[in-house]
Parts: structure tokens; C-alpha cells; sequence
């Protein structure tokens, strides 16, 4: 049976110079890390150390609250997007659906308007 209660699967930071604050979060958490790019910098993909991903992608403009985003979701394909559900009636509200490359996502803000994002399993 799956896993019903959603947990945090990534943390994803913005920033103007994600090598920078990759390096910085790296370091002090010891994590092994992936350059996808100048741009995208990924700190434990694989989960050889923590069960959390930590993303790095470059924002030219930068505002608050939407500097640190949290991905949560369940390991259940059918029922992913009821956590999304659930938050809206908490008082979260939806701003997208996504779908790129099998990889489906929610992006949401909590009542006090910080991004966080759902996320369907991982395809395989």
C-alpha cells in the first residue's frame, strides 16, 4: 500500500547565482552534487545521503517569498494531486499545472502566499 502522508521530496531555492548558493548549501550539508547546467544545480539527486533534493535555478529577478520553494507529494500515482486537494481546503491556493518529459507538478502558495509545489511520483 502507498505512503499516504505527503512529505517534503525537494527543497528548491532561487537565486541570481545558483553555483553560488549550490556551493555554499553543499559544502556545509556535504551533499554530493550535479551541475545540470550554469543555470540548474541539483545537491543529492539521487538521495545517497538525505531523502530530500536540493535544486538550484537561476531568477534574474528574485522577490520575497518566492526565493525558497518546498516540493512535497506521495508516493501514490493515482492519488497525488489529492494532497494538492487538501491544501486548497487548508487555504493554500493553485497557480499551475504542469507536465514536462512524464514529470507532473502542482505549483501552489500557502496562505501566506509562499510557492510551494506538488509533485506526482517519479516517472520510471
Amino acid at each position: 500500500m502507498a505512503d499516504k502522508r505527503a512529505v517534503v521530496g525537494m527543497y528548491s531555492f532561487k537565486s541570481t547565482d545558483p553555483q553560488r548558493l549550490a556551493t555554499f548549501w553543499g559544502e556545509l550539508m556535504e551533499l554530493p552534487r550535479v551541475d545540470v547546467g550554469s543555470d540548474l544545480v541539483m545537491l543529492d539527486f539521487d538521495h545517497e545521503v538525505t531523502a530530500q533534493t536540493w535544486l538550484f535555478e537561476r531568477a534574474d529577478d528574485v522577490t520575497a517569498g518566492e526565493q525558497l520553494g518546498i516540493d512535497i507529494g506521495i508516493d501514490d500515482d493515482a492519488n497525488w494531486a489529492d494532497v494538492a486537494d487538501r491544501a486548497e481546503a487548508l487555504g493554500a491556493t493553485r497557480d499551475s499545472e504542469h507536465e514536462e518529459d512524464g514529470v507532473r507538478w502542482i505549483v501552489m502558495h500557502d496562505p501566506d502566499g509562499n510557492r510551494f509545489r506538488v509533485f506526482a511520483p517519479r516517472p520510471v
